[in-house]
């Protein structure tokens, strides 16, 4: 009899862990807590102690860093930001403009780098270039969208020992771009001095001058060597003059059109990793 029990009892035991995973996979808890908790899992980024020296030749590349997920009680999707700064203690930064998702490829532009680092340096225009090497600290804010009251982290301070910058990368208006509007307009989709933008009034956007796109042709947002920034259609391609379009980046996106004969200005905002167009008929 009591071996009879003994047996009943493991299987109990059993049945027990079993529902527990179950609830476990189909009911995942966010694990949550006040405030905003530091935590290790940024890892050191391969070239920290190499000297980079940002100029505006190489402002479409990106810096690389990785780390691992906090603990959230269960793999999140997770908002990443780059923050920088000019001492360990962060008492002064900068925060990049971009999110980041995946956290194996965590790769801020270089130009976005090269601006924090002018801001933290106090430069004001380029009569204070180029700057002198130093060490550029960085750390990732890390959230989750639907709840970032109680899960945001900071992560572990690595840092990138010699960093310079040679050119203006501070927000300045009416300076050229690395953005243009390549199409069906231009022979050979080129990026051209016409469909360029320049910097705006306000930082993250930009416009260009008074351009002409023919009906139905297709076009895109993209810089001068269509990598990183390579903006296109989502499920609608068509482009309403004076109604914004959020634009898509990811792998190659699909080609924007337009149903009218357009003539005006063409305005480009950042907010937040997503860009949206807006076409502004005369």
């Amino acid at each position: 009899m009591k071996n009879i029990f003994y047996a009943l009892g493991i299987v109990s035991i059993a049945l027990g862990l079993s529902s527990c995973e179950e609830t476990w996979d189909k009911n995942p808890v966010l694990q949550g807590h006040e405030g905003i908790v530091k935590a290790e899992f940024l890892n050191e980024p391969v070239l920290g102690e190499q000297t980079i020296m940002l100029t505006s030749d190489n402002s479409t590349g990106t810096f690389h860093l990785t780390a691992s997920q906090p603990y959230y009680g269960f793999a999140a999707v997770a908002t990443y930001r780059v923050q920088c700064s000019l001492t360990e203690d962060f008492a002064n930064y900068r925060e990049i403009n971009q999110d980041f998702y995946d956290c194996a490829e965590i790769n801020p532009i270089n130009g976005d780098v090269a601006a924090a680092l002018e801001y933290l340096s106090n430069v004001k225009n380029d009569q204070d270039l180029p700057l002198p090497y130093q060490t550029l600290y960085m750390r990732l804010y890390t959230y989750i969208q639907q709840s970032q009251e109680n899960t945001q982290y900071y992560s572990n301070v690595v840092s990138f020992k010699n960093v310079s910058a040679n050119y203006l990368a501070i927000w300045v208006a009416g300076q050229p771009a690395n953005l243009y509007l390549r199409g069906g307009m231009v022979d050979g989709w080129g990026a051209v001095p016409e469909f360029q933008f320049m910097t705006g009034e306000e930082e993250n956007s930009w416009e260009t001058n008074t351009i002409t796109i023919p009906a139905g042709t297709e076009f895109k947002v993209a810089d001068s060597e269509w990598a990183p920034i390579n903006l296109g259609a989502g499920d609608d391609n068509v482009v309403t003059p004076g109604e914004a379009y959020a634009l898509q980046g990811g792998d190659n996106p699909g080609n924007l059109t337009i149903k009218v004969d357009f003539t005006g200005k063409a305005y480009l905002y950042l907010d937040k990793g997503n860009y949206t167009l807006i076409l502004d008929q005369e």
